[in-house]
């Protein structure tokens, strides 16, 4: 195995790499001192691989092709972009930006009738055998992934409906009529992995006292457990949980004001 000598290098090289790598730092904050202790030792972790890659970088170059191959010095766990979250912030939405936000994305109310039709199709209540509740879970799941819902209303939906569904397997998986467990079983039977249904029941368990949300056109990737979280807080001023309760307009009716 080679081995590098760091007396091969100058340090002058060593810079010139970093600078090829687009590792300058701005200019107000190259002055010493401006950099924290947990910042400072990223830099200097970053500066310590660079120097040593290049080192390894030369001798293979000195070595040619048929000298076997140099140990790499192992990149740095940290990442140089951390000095420099400042500019990365997330915006983030106070109740009202939220409220007004989701409100201008909700679509148009055409075609809500035949989305009760779909629930009605969904219907598992009642005594049904397993077959009768397999096949509604499948008729369900292909309604669901074909029309790609744009709404909102399809999903919270379809967290209700796969809420019951979970409590369906549970009390067949209590009398040992059926043997797979939860995760298994919904992803041979539905497609569905347990996080995204659980992100949907999850959808469903905030919303689903909230009609007006189901005009809301975003995709269900937007609302994360975080985000949930600032919808409740945004429901719990009496204005929006009222605006947000209202029910869903007919094909006929005009969307409801803002207040």
């Amino acid at each position: 195995m080679l081995t590098y000598n760091r007396t091969f290098i100058r340090r002058e090289d060593v810079f010139l790499l970093m600078s090829q790598e687009s590792l300058i730092l701005p200019s107000n904050q190259c002055i010493p001192g401006m950099w924290s202790t947990e910042q400072s030792v990223i830099i200097t972790e970053h500066s310590n691989y660079y120097e040593q890659m290049t080192l390894v970088v030369k001798q293979i170059m000195e070595s040619g092709p048929d000298a076997p191959k140099p140990s790499l010095p192992k990149r740095p766990k940290s990442k140089l972009d951390s000095l420099f979250t400042h500019a990365k912030k997330k915006k983030t939405f106070d109740p009202k930006e939220l409220h007004d936000y989701l409100r201008f994305r909700c679509v148009d109310q055409c075609g809500i009738n035949k989305q009760f039709i779909v629930e009605d199709m969904w219907n598992i209540s009642g005594e049904i055998t397993q077959e009768q509740f397999l096949e509604v879970l499948k008729r369900a799941t292909r309604q669901i992934k074909r029309c790609e819902a744009q709404m909102l209303l399809f999903y919270i939906k379809f967290g209700t409906f796969l809420e019951q569904v979970k409590a369906w397997h549970e009390n067949e998986y209590n009398k040992k009529t059926i043997q797979e467990s939860w995760p298994v079983w919904l992803k041979t039977n539905a497609g569905y992995s347990d996080r995204h249904a659980r992100r949907l029941r999850n959808l469903s368990m905030v919303l689903k006292d909230y009609p007006l949300f189901g005009l809301v056109g975003l995709p269900v990737s937007y609302f994360t457990t975080g985000k949930l979280k600032d919808i409740t807080e945004m429901l719990s001023i009496p204005t929006y949980a009222e605006y947000w309760k209202q029910p869903l307009p007919t094909a006929t009716n005009e969307m409801p004001q803002s207040q």
